[in-house]
């Protein structure tokens, strides 16, 4: 056993933690099979702690209806999907695991959620530099999918970092939140080729490969790069870049040309805004209770009317007015999440849902703007039976002021007949009849 081992189970054998239960577990299957104890089987309250490879949980296993293996965590109907460290292919745990999370784990994790019944929407929490090509863009588009098909809001939050792979997994949300000091972008490709023929030859090493295909041996460590294997490369990556922009651009409505402008380039906070990365800047702390109060607004239909309950008297028309401006003295700072609350909630919104929900996430615009653009904006909602009698009842009162109309028979036969007559002729000059 190291010392450093020796000291950690000094530390946390025999000792009362303050721990969180699911971590004291996942904490102690780590550590015991490493303190060479011959340690076989763990056990505590709940029964035995997995160790070792039991703890590896391929994604194929998890089953949505164990709600203790519920792999994300819900909060007011939020599942809060982790997206962070290294993203790879074919994992074998669900969740990030000893700083990676698989692309395999991601989609399993989306797809529960979404046939989860208790979940209205799914948050992806981004901290990720991004990571390997395969299976990322199989990825992205398969959880966007998965979200259509389900019917459910699929948000990205950008809380650090969403970069390269990271950028491509968080395009297939239908919004991207990002906090002020979190960076998005990178849509670009790199690749290392590392030689060690100097070192080999400083130490009198040669390295003969033997092999059948011209390009077979292409980027061996043993040797440095030829001229043809790096312009196969460069190809390569080049390819890879259009294929990602293309992605960034299908799921974002960004152009091609404008992804691939930015050259790879990072951007942070609202400078991710700008460029088109981000939707929406948020604090952190606040990404959830403002995705949840989203949810629970009521849903509109195609024309923008409410499909929630209806009040059915309609308020008389009034002549709507801007609400006073309060002073910059006075005006107490308000939070994003207190911002979108309040315009959604005002009574101006009522039957504006559309045009309300727009100013509350697409715009800035400060809770007294948007009441009073709401209140100028035409409803949305349908006239009352109260409203149509009315309309009628005006009707009938303007026709009998207007009167009707001094129709008499006093016809001249005989300019009805001449009109007859000349049709007649003109039909036999025409016919030649």
């Amino acid at each position: 056993m190291s010392a450093n081992l020796k000291h950690i189970a000094s530390r946390a054998l025999d000792k009362p933690l303050l721990l969180d239960p699911g971590y004291a577990r996942t904490f102690f299957s780590a550590l015991c099979p490493r303190l060479g104890m011959g340690i076989t089987q763990m056990v505590d309250a709940d029964g035995e702690v997995m160790t070792g490879e039991k703890m590896h949980i391929e994604a194929s296993s998890f089953m949505s209806s164990r709600d203790r293996q519920r792999p994300y965590q819900v909060i007011d109907g939020v599942a809060v999907v982790p997206v962070s460290g290294t993203l790879v292919h074919k994992f074998d745990h669900v969740k990030p695991y000893s700083g990676m999370t698989g692309y395999n784990g991601i989609i399993a994790r989306v797809q529960a959620a979404i046939s989860d019944p208790e979940v209205k929407g799914i948050l992806m929490d981004m901290d990720t530099p991004g990571g390997e090509v395969a299976g990322c863009f199989d990825a992205a588009q398969t959880i966007r999918s998965f979200a259509q098909e389900g019917g459910k809001p699929l948000w990205a939050l950008a809380d650090d970092m969403a970069c390269s792979a990271g950028m491509a997994i968080a395009s297939a949300a239908d919004r991207r939140l990002i906090t002020q000091s979190a960076v998005m972008g990178s849509v670009g490709v790199v690749m290392a080729h590392q030689s060690y023929a100097g070192k080999l030859k400083e130490n009198g090493i040669k390295v003969t490969l033997i092999h059948s295909g011209a390009h077979k041996v292409d980027g061996n460590p043993y040797e440095d790069l030829s001229a043809e294997a790096l312009e196969k490369f460069q190809t390569s990556s080049d390819t890879l870049r259009q294929e990602f922009a293309a992605l960034v651009s299908e799921h974002t409505g960004l152009s091609v040309d404008a992804v691939l402008a930015t050259e790879a380039k990072t951007y942070r906070g609202q400078e991710a805004i700008d460029i088109g990365f981000a939707d929406q800047l948020v604090n952190g702390n606040e990404a959830i209770a403002i995705f949840a109060d989203f949810l629970n607004q009521p849903k509109t239909n195609m024309s923008g009317v409410s499909m929630a309950t209806t009040n059915t008297e309609q308020p008389a028309a009034t002549t709507p007015t801007a609400p006073a401006q309060p002073s910059a003295e006075t005006a107490p700072q308000m939070s994003e999440k207190e911002r979108i609350k309040s315009i959604m909630k005002c009574e101006a919104a009522t039957g504006r849902e559309k045009l309300a929900e727009h100013f509350a996430y697409d715009t800035d615009m400060s809770v007294e703007a948007a009441q009073a653009a709401l209140a100028l904006a035409p409803s949305a909602q349908a006239p009352d039976a109260t409203s149509q009698q009315a309309h009628a009842e005006k009707l009938d009162q303007l026709m009998q002021q207007e009167g009707n109309p001094n129709i008499t028979d006093d016809v001249d036969p005989s300019a009805e007949m001449s009109n007859v007559d000349a049709i007649m002729a003109d039909y036999e000059l025409a016919s030649g009849l």
